[in-house]
């Protein structure tokens, strides 16, 4: 199962929107069972080992330090699905790309 850690400045606000954003993109993709983990910056430094993938703000996107081996996807409007699917889309193809149905 695909793990992705929403990441915003208190856990709660833009994180929780990514998620909403998220959840459907991964419905379309067939990657419906995939979990969705909202955090704030200060915790999610401690998460960022146990998950497949990050997303967060673009204007958070370097108080973040994730492990080498992360793919990171960054978002600038986080309620623009076209936007939020083509980075998703494109972080998995490059990083796990036999999780996406052809």
């Amino acid at each position: 199962m695909l793990k992705i850690l929403a990441v915003c400045g208190n856990g709660q606000g833009s994180s929780v929107v990514l998620r909403l954003g998220l959840e459907p993109v991964l419905a379309e993709l067939g990657l419906g069972d995939a979990s969705v983990e909202c955090t704030a910056l200060g915790q999610a430094q401690g998460m960022m080992n146990f998950v497949d993938l990050i997303v967060v703000a673009a204007h958070l996107a370097d108080m973040i330090e994730p492990p080498k081996d992360k793919p990171v996807v960054i978002v600038n409007n986080l309620i623009d699905k076209k936007e939020v699917k083509e980075k998703v889309v494109a972080a998995l193809e490059k990083y796990y790309p036999n999780l996406l149905k052809k």
